[in-house]
């Protein structure tokens, strides 16, 4: 029987491919806050009398943060190694939405609960995960960054149900404690006993013989000359274009189809296609970035977008162009992350791979902190949401446009194992 190259694709998910799973059930930590709050809004408005600003209020403290430490984590992760700081992460993270039940209905207090959520949160980022997944895998490396990246849509799919469940039988306190309990047992000893990268491994040789230190320098550019290349700012502004169309499109969705015509219910249900397309989109665009160029399809992926927005303006779009144009959007939030991590780590390698997907990260969050509110501003002056459409339609076609003109590779950046 024929065996698999030591260095094809099959071989490294044999030998590492635990370590995106790992990597998935980890990463799935930061997201609990996103996806579980929302059944905990009427509990806690009943229970102290705050506006739902006030509940929310910890997101906009988790975002802001990131904003301001993306970039610092990053760098902390490419020189302690991803291991030690997203177990941190996941510790700080699960730990804070536990001690979410402890809220006293001051907003000083609430306020400061969230900040310790935050700070796990930020730790426990994609950048950090995906960091020791790249160190592992170079030929399969697409589909083990969409491994890792579907921790998210896990969490999105059991938080709420999880969250409503506990809020039902026991009540918002014990759900908090429950929420955040149930995670730290399930994802802190899988990440202790199978996240490892290859800068978790050079840093034990380190310790143990300082004469083989150079074995800790990863293939890549620094920080500094990552951000010298054309190819950084390029995907600079794709990500600042994703992510304010992400933030700008998702929340419009449902009133943008009912402005063309559709029922609430209706729209509601097309509107739920854009969360399935993107699971099964994650997964076939990390398969296809190890067989496609990945320039190509991030292009195609940004494109796709404005064809959708093109069809949302016509006049009466009808139900089966409406799927059509839903299906686009979902296929590119599902996708485009993949596409953005794959061509870091292939046009600037791992040694500053965190460091530098912290700074689009947080263009990233710049760019979704403004898209709801610029959005909003929009439909108010124009009444409709077709300005805004025109809009998203340049912006992507804008990130179309910068994806494809990154060139190619300036070298090969292998996972050497």
């Amino acid at each position: 029987m024929m065996q698999d190259a030591p260095d094809s694709a099959k071989a490294e998910w044999r030998r590492y491919g635990v370590v995106p799973i790992a990597a998935a059930i980890g990463y799935s930590t930061m997201a609990i806050q996103t996806y579980a709050i929302g059944p905990f809004v009427t509990p806690l408005e009943q229970e102290f009398g705050w506006s739902r600003a006030q509940v929310m209020i910890g997101l906009t403290i988790c975002n802001s943060l990131g904003v301001l430490l993306n970039f610092a984590v990053g760098m902390l992760a490419d020189r302690l190694g991803p291991r030690r700081v997203a177990l941190a992460g996941v510790v700080l993270n699960a730990g804070g939405i536990a001690l979410l039940s402890s809220a006293t209905g001051t907003l000083s207090n609430w306020m400061l609960l969230w900040g310790l959520v935050a700070v796990g949160m930020v730790l426990a980022q994609a950048n950090v995960w995906a960091s020791a997944v790249a160190s592992r895998f170079d030929k399969g490396r697409g589909l083990a960054l969409a491994v890792m990246l579907s921790g998210s849509s896990f969490c999105a799919a059991i938080a709420p149900l999880l969250a409503t469940g506990l809020i039902g039988a026991y009540g918002w306190r014990t759900a908090f404690a429950g929420l955040g309990t149930i995670w730290m047992l399930g994802a802190f000893p899988i990440v202790f006993l199978f996240f490892r990268g290859r800068q978790d491994e050079h840093r034990r040789l380190r310790s143990r013989d300082e004469r083989i230190a150079d074995l800790a320098d990863l293939p890549g550019v620094s920080v500094r000359e990552g951000l010298r290349m054309g190819a950084f700012w390029r995907l600079l502004v794709a990500a600042f274009a994703y992510a304010f169309y992400t933030m700008a499109i998702s929340p419009s969705l449902v009133p943008l189809m009912a402005e063309k015509g559709e029922s609430a219910a209706s729209a509601a249900r097309i509107a739920s296609l854009m969360g399935v397309t993107g699971i099964v989109a994650r997964i076939s665009a990390g398969f296809l970035l190890d067989h496609f160029s990945a320039r190509k399809l991030g292009t195609a992926v940004f494109i796709l977008p404005v064809v959708g927005c093109g069809l949302m303006l016509l006049d009466a779009p009808g139900y089966l162009v409406l799927i059509l144009a839903v299906v686009s959007f979902g296929i590119t939030l599902g996708a485009e992350y993949d596409v953005v991590f794959y061509l870091v780590s292939r046009h600037f390698g791992l040694k500053a791979f965190a460091s530098l997907m912290g700074v689009l990260l947080t263009a990233g969050a710049l760019g979704g902190a403004v898209a709801p509110v610029i959005a909003g501003w929009i439909h108010d002056r124009s009444g409709s949401y077709d300005p805004l459409l025109v809009f998203l339609m340049a912006l992507m076609a804008a990130g179309a446009l910068a994806i494809a003109t990154m060139g190619r590779p300036r070298q090969s950046w292998g996972a050497s194992h």
